[in-house]
């Protein structure tokens, strides 16, 4: 049901060999991971969307806070090397009119999620010069 709805949005889903989906969304690789068939879970994934320069990864981290916060559905949060900043939307669906509204709100997200990300960042290391 997932690739049927991204490709009446006008997205071309191509699968991986691990079976998760990925699509070009604004210049970028957008990955859809579903749950198990009788679950109706779908996570798009905006991964290493930012890097993280060397001693700015409490400020990195804060500002994930912040959007994370602050955005309803998206998560920003950084890798385990503390080098890039990934972001996700996650939800339930009940049916495909919900899966429908529950993707075009995620793209939403990832469409602004980056410049809400950075103006928090900037705005962060500017209170703290």
């Amino acid at each position: 049901m997932v690739i049927s709805v991204l490709e009446e949005l006008g997205f071309k889903p191509k699968e991986d060999e691990d079976g998760d989906l990925m699509v070009r969304y604004q210049l970028k690789n957008v990955y859809a991971m579903m749950g198990d068939a009788d679950e109706h879970y779908v996570v798009f994934i905006l991964p290493q969307f930012y890097e993280v320069d060397e001693g700015d990864e409490a400020l990195a981290i804060t500002a994930c806070n912040k959007v994370t916060r602050e955005l309803k559905m998206g998560k920003v949060y950084i890798d385990s090397t503390y080098k890039s900043a990934t972001a996700s939307c996650e939800f339930y669906f009940t049916d495909e009119e919900s899966l429908k509204q529950n993707i075009e709100h995620s793209f939403n997200i990832m469409g602004i999620i980056r410049t809400v990300f950075r103006n928090a960042f900037d705005e962060l290391k500017a209170a703290s010069a």
